[in-house]
């Protein structure tokens, strides 16, 4: 009874997911701030009613190649160890449910490019999308440097 209820969207012309459970809030792409010294997936910082969140562009992260911005881009943010963050995708498609029938967790999924944040492959209407932990996208080392970096620039 592992049902799961997922936000799917879009990343260049791949599909993906993340457990509805971990998103704090779902944004339409608005201003960004650069900041210096930042690594090139880390698009800048977004503004969400006073606070400071730090957007990774998932394009980037993955190697798939440069993100368009267009009317469909979304930030997806969740929260770890009480700092939110920011993930940019090209599209928010849907939001379902999927029943445990439905996702693939075998170990040839999971260890397939020993990455920590693929859960699993979903499956609904003919479509796969691997379903991914955002939380686990940046090593302790890169969360590390980004706070360190966002911290030196906001004094």
């Amino acid at each position: 009874m592992n049902d799961m209820q997922v936000v799917v969207f879009e990343l260049n012309n791949e599909l993906c997911s993340v457990e509805t459970s971990i998103v704090f809030k779902i944004e339409k792409y608005g201003s960004i701030s650069l900041v210096p010294q930042m690594p090139d997936y880390i698009k800048g910082i977004y503004n969400l009613r006073g606070k400071v969140v730090p957007v990774v562009d998932l394009n980037k992260r993955f190697n798939l190649g440069e993100s368009e911005i267009t009317k469909k881009t979304k930030i997806i943010i969740t929260e770890k160890n009480d700092q939110l963050y920011g993930f940019m995708v090209n599209n928010v498609t849907e939001i379902i449910n999927l029943d445990e029938k439905s996702i693939d967790r075998s170990e040839a999924v999971l260890k397939l490019n020993n990455k920590e944040y693929i859960k699993g492959i979903g499956k609904n209407d003919g479509k796969l999308f691997s379903i991914i932990d955002l939380n686990e996208i940046l090593y302790n080392e890169e969360i590390k440097e980004v706070t360190t970096v966002l911290s030196e620039n906001l004094k």
